[in-house]
């Protein structure tokens, strides 16, 4: 219970300090959305890492490369297919999770270091 308490207290501190940083990330200018952008993906991108290293065991090396999969096909699909921001990120998850349902159904059955080497 007390744990419990704790992370309610964490988490709090947390949202409260998220939702004031556009007050006091101004003297920055312009350039804090961009920053809250990249702690969002880098968290998402930590959060996925955590739930198969921390919670399986299972190192993979293949975040990363998923991560770079899906910008570079969003990046792709915005400036050369000219599609605007939202078909565009929903274009590189697509291509993303294509990818990592392929090298998934590849070293589904494998463990320890060759998931690794797969991933």
């Amino acid at each position: 219970m007390r744990t419990l308490r704790h992370d309610l207290i964490y988490m709090a501190v947390f949202t409260l300090v998220i939702l004031t940083m556009p007050l006091w990330m101004q003297p920055f200018g312009a350039a804090y959305p961009d920053l809250l952008q990249r702690f969002a993906i880098y968290g998402i991108l930590a959060i996925g890492f955590n739930v198969l290293f921390g919670m399986t065991g299972y190192l993979s090396f293949g975040h990363a490369a998923f991560l770079g999969v899906g910008s570079y096909a969003a990046m792709w699909s915005f400036k050369l297919l000219t599609m605007s921001a939202i078909p565009a990120l929903i274009f590189g998850v697509l291509v993303s999770g294509i990818f990592a349902a392929v090298i998934g159904f590849i070293s589904l059955r494998r463990s320890g270091i060759y998931f690794s080497i797969l991933t």
